[in-house]
């Protein structure tokens, strides 16, 4: 009897390790640390994709490594001239929005204008997502799910990836995927567009 029971739970442990191995390397190879050549240049046109301040801090944080940008909370078409790259950063907020007297709709709109101008143009289009789970809304999937064939990479942080909409988004759209641990390491796989 004892040596039945070993048996059951020693199948059961082996089970039970071999499928979590095989979920983490599937979900490994979707992923890439960073890019392997550059895909963009400088000069960086760095927008909100929803009015979050995360816009800004990808702006700050292009600063740091030098990459030269301009930061614009609503960027049009019009706006693209002179520059080489888009970056839009995901996240919708209330408050950002209603500050400039928008609404979530005008926003959609205006971006995916954006998305499809700098596409046409040949234009590279990156979006991050650095909020949680808790900063990403219906609205900020929608985005992401209208624009998502029009973008050349896609950046986000772990814990705005644990139902693993933008894994399963980059593989229906063969785009590139980096899931970072947090904020602080996305400066890797951001530098690697450019260099």
């Amino acid at each position: 009897m004892k040596r039945r029971l070993i048996g059951y739970l020693l199948i059961i442990g082996i089970l039970t390790f071999g499928l979590i191995s095989y979920r983490q390397t599937t979900r490994i190879k979707s992923l890439l640390p960073h890019l392997p050549a550059p895909i963009a240049k400088e000069k960086v046109l760095v927008t909100p994709a929803g009015q979050g301040t995360e816009g800004l801090i990808i702006s700050e944080l292009s600063d740091v490594l030098n990459i030269r940008n301009h930061y614009m909370f609503w960027a049009e078409p019009q706006d693209l001239n002179g520059y080489n790259t888009l970056v839009l950063v995901l996240g919708f907020s209330k408050q950002g929005l209603y500050s400039i007297h928008k609404t979530p709709e005008d926003e959609i709109q205006r971006v995916k204008s954006l998305v499809t101008a700098a596409h046409k143009i040949g234009m590279p289009v990156v979006m991050l997502h650095i909020g949680g789970q808790d900063r990403r809304r219906q609205v900020d999937d929608r985005t992401a799910e209208l624009i998502a064939p029009m973008l050349s990479y896609i950046i986000v942080t772990q814990d705005g990836e644990r139902d693993r909409f933008f894994t399963r988004l980059a593989a229906k759209n063969k785009i590139p995927l980096t899931v970072v641990k947090d904020v602080k390491e996305i400066k890797v796989p951001f530098n690697s567009v450019f260099r």
